[in-house]
């Protein structure tokens, strides 16, 4: 990468996106972590990156362009070249429902690109609480650690008694609870399993290899020690009760956070399965009436109606069993599930422990595990003994820790699908993209979701999957999804809000978008969630500004891409698996195609027009 013609670009864009007069509020200091030589260091974040990006992903974006090396490409260097930076959100500790987000920006090592994952836990908020926006990590650490960051200072903990350690064994040690937080890896991440992760209070942080990144770099833990739990608000604290007392009428009567509230994320298979988009039989169907003892209404009549969710956040998608055992997302329930052929939730549940104990990504460890299954039926690969069934657990369970310990049959699996399929020279059945094994959607009944996908964003298409919005133009509405999603993110608010406070809330807009569905798609936008940030910070925001962040966020990802090989407008041959976009047969009521192709070139075009409007004179040429 030729950091050098990169970071001029992006200093074009610096002095482009610059709002001038902007106010910029909160912490402007990042904590930089530089592991070679165990120390620490403040480093003050130019108020241009903070009035230009805000927060999120968008701020964890440029930062990261900042501080990577020249020889980030090279693999054998990743350690050293390739930061890792988390960045806070803006509406951290101000009570903001769905407002505390931490963004994780790095580059994958599977698909070679620069990912971002954003995850609602109280990593972001303790961060943010020490009074710092973005924490910053370089450089590779000689021995496995254990890294405490606390107001006093940073403790780099190093022993070789934490290799083997699993999540759970790792938060016993650090003793997570009200006062800490962890980031941990399990073997996985150790082992530099490709489809590692990182887990911290309870859930993945995210998918796209960061548990193998922070192997490379030695972290066996990153953990917060420290709560502070003050509300930190601008604004007139009269208009901030009335605007939080609209926002939170409104998401109370929600059907859509109800049905969250009543059944978690799993109540989306029910729709899943109606709309031809659940992956069954390793993506052979797109659904199946066993679906329904997944499905929401089934989980919460057998496992109650426990919360779990994370602090602040009104969706309360995460629910636990009464016994207190997390139930797992709607993702990872599919993957793990009809994936591969098991419709018994008390065996996913105990599958998705096992994954986020030992440090795998449940989706990914679904999608490898969907292929093992075909390539057993197929006789392609000779790995199983016979009597082998993915649907007992005393089989499954002891195959997952051998792919995370990377042994006996698990290490060959260990390398997952896009290297499975290619060692057995058949990719006809090995569902990934840039290499990175694809999540819970068969594209044939989720248009939009293939373009996010394709692009390397991997977030949901909530215009398309968790409504029923979305039903011609396609690739406008994915592009409208990014922006929305990336400029909700980056000004720090979790983009779970779009369904109960857009597509919901605006109900004349949604009889416009039947009847005009293309005019009446310019005034999808987050007007209520715009009002109430703006009552918050004591200053305007409004809804163009959310989604010109969303637009940069996406400028500045396409750039960073591009100067690592991936150039998102134009290197879109075969992103897709072909299975999609050639094979019409399914097991639903309306077999199609995915039409890839009319979509990725519509998508292009409307992305084209986003940097010719942003008049910067650089362009995607």
């Amino acid at each position: 990468m030729n950091t050098t013609v990169l970071k001029e670009r992006l200093e074009n864009l610096d002095r482009l996106f610059f709002p001038g007069n902007r106010k910029t509020d909160g912490p402007s200091k990042a904590l930089v972590l530089d592991l070679g030589d165990e120390s620490f260091y403040d480093w003050e974040i130019p108020e241009q990156y903070l009035a230009s990006y805000v927060s999120g992903p968008a701020l964890g974006a440029r930062l990261w362009a900042e501080f990577a090396g020249a020889d980030v490409e090279e693999q054998s260097t990743y350690e050293s070249n390739n930061p890792v930076v988390l960045t806070a959100s803006l509406m951290s500790n101000s009570g903001m429902p769905g407002g505390e987000s931490l963004s994780i920006a790095f580059r994958s090592p599977v698909t070679g690109t620069l990912r971002f994952n954003v995850v609602s836990n109280s990593f972001g908020m303790r961060l943010h609480s020490l009074g710092y926006a973005a924490l910053i990590i370089t450089g590779r650490l000689r021995r496995p650690a254990v890294i405490d960051i606390r107001k006093s200072g940073v403790v780099y903990n190093i022993s070789e008694v934490f290799i083997g350690y699993t999540v759970s064994q790792v938060e016993e040690l650090v003793k997570t609870g009200p006062m800490t937080t962890a980031m941990s890896i399990g073997p996985a991440g150790e082992q530099k399993v490709p489809y590692a992760a990182v887990v911290s209070e309870g859930a993945s942080t995210g998918r796209g290899g960061l548990g193998c990144v922070f192997g490379y770099k030695n972290i066996k833990s990153l953990c917060i020690t420290g709560f502070n739990t003050d509300f930190v608000r601008q604004g007139n604290q009269e208009d901030i009760e009335k605007a939080l007392r609209k926002l939170g009428k409104v998401l109370e009567d929600s059907p859509y956070c109800k049905a969250m509230q009543r059944c978690g994320s799993v109540c989306l298979i029910k729709s899943s399965g109606k709309k031809g988009w659940a992956p069954v039989f390793n993506f052979s169907r797109r659904t199946d009436p066993r679906l329904f003892h997944l499905g929401g209404d089934e989980v919460a009549r057998r496992y109650g109606q426990n919360h779990g969710g994370c602090i602040g956040c009104p969706i309360l998608c995460r629910h636990r069993t009464r016994t207190g055992i997390t139930i797992p997302d709607y993702a990872s329930v599919l993957m793990l599930g009809s994936n591969i052929a098991c419709f018994d939730m008390d065996k996913i549940i105990e599958r998705y422990a096992v994954c986020l104990d030992l440090g795998l990504d449940p989706v990914s460890t679904g999608n490898v595990l969907g292929w093992a299954y075909e390539a057993w039926l197929r006789r392609k690969a000779n790995l199983f003994e016979e009597g082998f069934s993915f649907k007992d657990n005393s089989k499954v369970l002891p195959l997952i820790e051998m792919i995370a310990r990377r042994t006996g049959i698990g290490e060959p699996l260990s390398y997952g699908t896009y290297a499975l399929g290619n060692a057995c020279g058949d990719m006809g059945f090995a569902f990934t993209i840039r290499g990175l094994e694809c999540g819970p959607f068969d594209y044939r009944g989720a248009y939009g979701q293939s373009l996010s996908d394709a692009m390397g964003f991997w977030f949901d298409d909530y215009f398309g999957i968790h409504s029923s919005l979305c039903r011609r133009d396609q690739a406008d509405w994915a592009v409208l999804n990014e922006q929305i999603v990336m400029g909700l993110e980056s000004s720090g608010v979790s983009p779970a809000l779009i369904i109960p406070t857009v597509t919901e809330h605006e109900r004349k807009l949604n009889r416009r978008l039947a009847i005009m569905p293309k005019s009446a798609m310019k005034l999808v936008k987050p007007y209520l969630i715009a009002e109430t940030i703006s009552a918050i910070k004591g200053f305007d925001i409004t809804v163009d500004e959310i989604l010109g962040l969303g637009d940069r966020c996406w400028r500045l990802i396409y750039e960073i891409n591009r100067a690592l090989g991936f150039d998102m407008l134009r290197e879109n041959g075969e992103l897709i698996p072909q299975h999609f976009c050639i094979d019409p047969e399914s097991n639903h009521k309306v077999d199609s195609i995915l039409p890839f192709r009319t979509l990725l070139d519509r998508y292009c075009f409307l992305r084209k027009q986003t940097i010719a409007v942003q008049g910067s004179g650089l362009n995607a040429d």
